[in-house]
């Protein structure tokens, strides 16, 4: 086991940032004659991290997809007359997203910011045409989702990941080394903007809100300004309130929110019957593949209130399990980011763990009655091609980071035990 020495703040000034990037990213790790200021740490032969976190993020695929076969069984005999209808489709996307999640932590990080503008391009342009009539089917009340001859492709999962590169990137090249607000509002704010107006369009409220949740969870890591933060904050949060109480049936579902116990037959429905679900079963659960409620009695049981049905057939100690490992996926993505020794590396890791973590908090505190209703999967858990292959994209992305802070370590350690 070798020793070596990093520094303990990254971040904690723009001028070391700048020196950062000068330098091609990477700081000096020679062992300092004053320990004060430093961390110690222990090199070890496997990159631990690095595995605990691929191994977390199979865990939850696959309990996703043994969940769906349950869950889905009742809702594919009833609209196809084939029980495994969705589990096929999933199976197909599992594996995809498998191959993904492996590509995709090979891939150098440092390759994105040459392709983040035209990323960005391409995932407006699929938000733009998903909205015109006749293009995109209705579901839901809603247009988001291209539906090919055998899968179905949403363009805001996809813009989740091209939006975080792009932010990122930019703030990288433009706000760090002059950070002015005219250089977050161009063109960092403006895109953020573009791409809410078309999801608002869709209309799709609780992407918006998991969106705007890991920018400036971001625009934090980035190291911005708070009082630019703020700013931007106070923006969009006037929007994002006047949205909500723009339509009827928003109005209604925050309402009855804050009456849950009322209309259990209306819009407080879907809640009720979560909570039902959770209820059944206790702490060890009915069985896997025993839900009842999964019969018509739960709407969307095998997609946004697919917690429900695990806690109904797995019990407490079933979704218990479930937020641990969401848990350790945080814990573990946010100890890649500290370790990152580059801007880039630090923002684009952090950004995509808090999206899924935000994404997961808000499904399992809507199922569990303590946030009002949005539509939002549970990621890699809920039935949905394009969200299961974004959160492995995203999954892959982390990994590579965390390889190659790995290899920095790895020769600064060696370097300095010559």
């Amino acid at each position: 086991m070798n020793t070596f020495f990093v520094k303990n703040n990254i971040i904690s000034e723009n001028n070391n940032i700048n020196k950062d990037l000068e330098e091609n990213n990477i700081e000096d790790y020679s062992v300092p004659e004053d320990l004060g200021d430093y961390q110690k740490y222990d090199v070890l032969k496997i990159n631990i991290e690095y595995y605990l976190f691929f191994i977390v993020v199979i865990l939850l695929s696959i309990i996703g997809i043994i969940m769906v076969s349950s869950a889905s069984i009742a809702v594919g005999q009833r609209y196809f007359n084939d029980a495994f209808y969705f589990i096929r489709r999933q199976a197909i996307w599992w594996l995809a997203s498998i191959l993904a999640l492996m590509l995709f932590s090979k891939v150098n990080y440092k390759f994105y910011p040459k392709i983040s503008t035209v990323f960005i391009l391409l995932s407006i342009g699929l938000l733009g045409i998903v909205i015109i009539p006749g293009v995109a089917p209705v579901i839901g009340g809603s247009r988001r989702w291209f539906n090919f001859f055998f899968f179905n492709l949403q363009p805001s999962e996809i813009v989740k990941i091209s939006l975080i590169l792009f932010i990122a990137s930019s703030l990288t090249k433009r706000y760090i080394k002059r950070p002015y607000f005219k250089n977050i509002i161009w063109p960092s704010f403006i895109t953020l903007i573009i791409i809410t107006i078309l999801i608002f369009l869709q209309p799709d409220f609780g992407t918006v809100v998991v969106i705007w949740a890991f920018i400036f969870s971001l625009f934090f890591i980035a190291n911005v300004r708070i009082p630019h933060i703020l700013i931007l904050g106070s923006i969009g949060l006037v929007g994002l309130i006047i949205y909500m109480f723009a339509e009827d049936y928003r109005r209604e579902r925050i309402f009855a929110f804050l009456n849950i116990s009322a209309q259990p037959t209306d819009i407080n429905f879907q809640v009720n019957q979560s909570l039902i679900a959770l209820g059944s079963g206790n702490i060890f659960g009915l069985g896997l593949g025993n839900s009842l409620q999964k019969f018509s009695y739960l709407p969307e049981a095998h997609t946004d209130f697919i917690f429900a049905i695990i806690g109904e057939e797995l019990g407490l100690l079933g979704t218990i399990i479930v937020i641990i490992l969401f848990i350790a996926f945080t814990f573990l993505g946010i100890r890649i980011c500290q370790k990152s020794k580059d801007y880039f590396g630090r923002v684009i890791s952090g950004a995509l763990t808090l999206m899924i973590t935000v994404q997961a908090a808000i499904n399992i505190s809507v199922v569990i009655g303590i946030l009002p209703v949005t539509g939002m999967p549970l990621p890699f858990i809920s039935y949905g091609g394009s969200s299961l292959l974004t959160c492995m994209i995203a999954s892959g992305i982390i990994l590579n980071i965390s390889r190659q802070n790995y290899s920095i370590i790895k020769k600064s350690s060696l370097e300095i035990e010559e």
